[in-house]
């Protein structure tokens, strides 16, 4: 990264700069309930900070009974965000949704109050209740009595496609290659082009794009506002002399080398046991051990979502849930144990998820674990208390965003960012995940994992004609 001109990386300028940033509204040239295409001018440098708006409604005129998963917001829009240069895929953000929930953990509540509560419909903080008692409550939420809630008229979500909040989504957050670099648009022979695929919600299903508020019977469909789908791309040019510079640059003989990272999805499900196999509040067991395809790839980290299927009436589809007896887990890499022990303690693995993002997870710890919930004197460690108070939120009790954040993680960076060659080279035999899941009559649900490995390649531009690395 330290090769790359000062003009493409997203940090000050060592000097002070002349720059003109101009600002384009793009429609898609493709849209439907489904899928959307943008295509970008090739000019100027394109900003990290362009954003994509968004609109979803009820189908049933009038309802104003549902809300964005409180974790995820319009982030539950996007199923698939692909980037490309002419017909090359340069990154790719499979199941963003998830990946974006838990990224989201790790802002700060100020952030994820003040600012994501307007740009992507979330109510992911928690603040201690009305009663007084030592409890938690959902914060940024209106209050028609000291335990009934709904979510803030301006960002409730309507049937109307014109009188509606609108949310939005920045292309860093779209894909992990632009947090740290800005591509040379004028300098590319081909056109440069976001896909998004849209998640869908039928009549029937709920939490996929939005959820419903407790005991409602009617139509559950979302649809898309197509027309409020923009692209507001911003384009940067500097002086002449820094201009000129990157475009020699890629006219050399080796061109313009730029290492990012990108997203790999390994997608597996987890069968229950037989209940008859679960003794009388007893544990059964469960070894896990998945392969994960990421031979000659260099793995910087890996993160795991846990999904318990069915739906959280809170955060929808997007729950990562923890077991009242804590599971485990480790990885094998090149023949190796990441970790000599496997990860049980539900501390440590908050520490080592951490080291993934760089800053401590940002949630309550029962919104982590249901360890400080359950009842170690028994066998099967049953809830036997509540921290977050029995507070509604569109008549659904905030008990169940406990224990709906527990994500897990690895960190193979060598606490290098950014650097290439930082992170572990995998060889031929696949990384293979271990998961320890002690099951109990309480926690006996199907399972949904989705591993999420932040991988390196390399983008080359030369004489105009973008490769990328496999």
């Amino acid at each position: 990264m330290s090769s790359l001109p000062d003009v493409l990386n997203v940090k000050p300028l060592p000097t002070i700069q002349t720059m003109n940033v101009e600002t384009n509204t793009l429609d898609p040239i493709v849209i439907n309930q489904s899928f959307c295409r943008f295509v970008l001018e090739k000019k100027g440098i394109l900003d990290v900070g362009s954003t994509i708006t968004f609109s979803v409604h009820p189908v049933t005129a009038g309802s104003n009974k549902c809300f964005l998963p409180i974790k995820t917001g319009i982030h539950s829009l996007i199923k698939r965000a692909v980037l490309k240069v002419g017909t090359k895929t340069i990154a790719n953000s499979d199941e963003y949704a998830y990946y974006q929930t838990m990224k989201r953990a790790f802002k700060t509540n100020e952030e994820k109050s003040q600012k994501d509560l307007v740009k992507v419909g979330s109510h992911d903080v928690f603040e201690p209740n009305n009663q007084g008692d030592g409890k938690y409550q959902m914060k940024s939420v209106v209050y028609s009595a000291a335990d009934e809630s709904k979510a803030d008229p301006a960002i409730q979500l309507v049937s109307s496609t014109t009188e509606c909040p609108v949310f939005s989504i920045k292309l860093s957050e779209l894909f992990p290659m632009m947090r740290n670099i800005q591509l040379p648009l004028y300098l590319m022979n081909e056109h440069l082009s976001i896909e998004l695929s849209f998640n869908s919600q039928p009549n029937g299903v709920v939490g996929k794009i939005a959820c419903f508020e407790f005991g409602y019977s009617g139509d559950t469909s979302i649809s898309v506002g197509t027309e409020n789908v923009k692209f507001l791309a911003d384009y940067l040019t500097y002086e002449n002399e820094r201009m000129d510079a990157t475009a020699k640059q890629v006219m050399s003989e080796n061109g313009l080398i730029m290492t990012y990272e990108d997203l790999i999805l390994t997608s597996t499900n987890i069968n229950s046991v037989p209940n008859s196999s679960i003794p009388t509040n007893g544990v059964n067991t469960q070894n896990i051990t998945r392969d994960l395809g990421l031979s000659g790839k260099n793995v910087r980290s890996i993160l795991v979502h846990d999904h318990k299927s069915g739906n959280n009436d809170l955060l929808g589809q997007y729950s990562s849930d923890s077991y009242n007896v804590a599971d485990g887990y480790n990885f094998r890499i090149n023949d190796k144990l990441v970790y000599s022990r496997d990860v049980v303690n539900e501390a440590r693995k908050q520490n080592q998820l951490s080291s993934v993002f760089g800053t401590d997870i940002n949630c309550l710890s029962v919104e982590y674990s249901n360890d400080s919930l359950t009842n170690k004197q028994q066998a099967d460690h049953p809830p036997n208390q509540n921290i977050i108070k029995d507070n509604k939120f569109h008549d659904v009790f905030m008990t169940k965003a406990q224990g709906a954040c527990h994500f897990e993680g690895v960190d193979l960076s060598k606490s290098v960012m950014n650097i290439p060659g930082s992170g572990v080279l995998v060889g031929q035999k696949p990384v293979e995940s271990i998961k320890i899941i002690n099951r109990t009559a309480a926690n006996n649900s199907d399972r949904e994992l989705r591993y999420f490995s932040l991988v390196e390649r390399a983008f080359t531009l030369k004489a105009g004609q973008v490769f990328v690395s496999a």
